[in-house]
């Protein structure tokens, strides 16, 4: 964590020196692909990159507002999925499913040079994981039910850059955020989101994809 604040710290650092390069467009909205992992340490200070972390794919949405030349607001909703137990076969499937969204709101600092466009965050909202269990018959269809659900306090810090391709069309190369979730020990591990008795659980998430600016 204290990496990954070191690197957020020299991004909004970077905004504010050279803030004189070029103001943020006054409107920025993203869309794309989002990969999270969650650390199963909530001991150590970067738990999140610990190898038997898992693994959820899904997408980021995120708009933010410049009310300021380099200083706005953003809104930062995502989904992230995951599967920890499965079986296919001949058409039949069974599983569990696992689904985490998050909610999260807070100032951004941004600026820009030339064609890239560099950005820092702290956000802070609220989670909503939940797992499920089901069952695929061909033809029949299939059937899932909740197995349990819970939701608690989120906060995201980090940053990353854009990559202009017209004056409103950019990609953003990278994201990356340190993510921490204020699950209940029971919650976390019902989860999968850690395996110890701490109720602060650490993970990674980057994304990358389209920016419409305005």
């Amino acid at each position: 964590m204290r990496k990954l604040g070191i690197l957020v710290s020299l991004i909004v650092l970077s905004a504010g020196l050279f803030a004189q390069e070029s103001e943020a467009p006054k409107v920025v909205l993203f869309g794309g692909y989002s990969y999270l992992r969650s650390g199963n340490s909530a001991n150590s200070s970067l738990g999140f990159l610990n190898n038997s972390s898992n693994h959820f794919n899904g997408w980021d949405g995120q708009a933010t507002f410049n009310f300021a030349p380099h200083f706005g607001l953003t809104a930062d909703f995502n989904g992230n999925y995951r599967t920890p137990v499965g079986f296919s076969a001949l058409g039949f499937s069974a599983g569990t499913n696992q689904t985490m969204y998050n909610l999260l709101f807070g100032p951004t600092v941004s600026t820009n040079f030339g064609r890239f466009g560099v950005f820092g965050h702290a956000l802070f909202g609220e989670s909503l994981s939940r797992l499920s269990t089901g069952v695929s018959v061909p033809i029949l269809g299939g059937i899932s039910t909740n197995v349990s659900s819970s939701n608690s306090f989120a906060m995201a810090f980090g940053g990353g850059v854009d990559v202009g391709l017209t004056r409103h069309i950019a990609i953003r190369a990278a994201q990356l955020d340190y993510l921490r979730t204020q699950y209940s020990p029971t919650e976390a591990l019902a989860f999968g989101l850690s395996t110890n008795s701490n109720s602060r659980q650490n993970s990674f998430r980057y994304s990358g994809g389209i920016v419409f600016n305005f």
